[in-house]
């Protein structure tokens, strides 16, 4: 989603990740099972590090999903379903946190065009 209104750019970015995050937990669940199946991962926070470390840079942190090394079970499968189950918890928390955020920016947006 883009937008042009003052913080809420990165906010946008934020919960287009999680929601890119989510789908790509969901589908590591569903193939905790599938022999050779390889974990899939969101990456986003080392861009958006490097991005704000560049000032110069304007561009949009673009989330990428890769695949996920780690310790492999006898069919090959790199699943974990508690860390699963963990990361889908945590990303949760962090949509939850980032619409309350966005709420109160927009909220507050309407409160000054009102003139209140």
């Amino acid at each position: 989603m883009e937008t042009n209104l003052p913080g809420l750019s990165g906010l946008t970015q934020l919960l287009d990740t999680s929601a890119l995050r989510h789908r790509v937990i969901a589908q590591n669940v569903a193939n905790v099972n599938t022999p050779g199946y390889r974990r899939q991962t969101v990456a986003f926070e080392s861009d958006l590090a490097r991005a704000l470390a560049s000032p110069t840079s304007d561009a949009p942190v673009r989330s990428r999903v890769v695949t996920s090394d780690g310790p492999e079970r006898a069919d090959g499968n790199t699943v974990d379903i508690d860390r699963e189950m963990n990361d889908m918890n945590k990303n949760a928390l962090l949509y939850q946190a980032a619409t309350q955020i966005m709420a109160s920016r927009i909220a507050s947006l309407r409160a000054a065009i009102a003139g209140r």
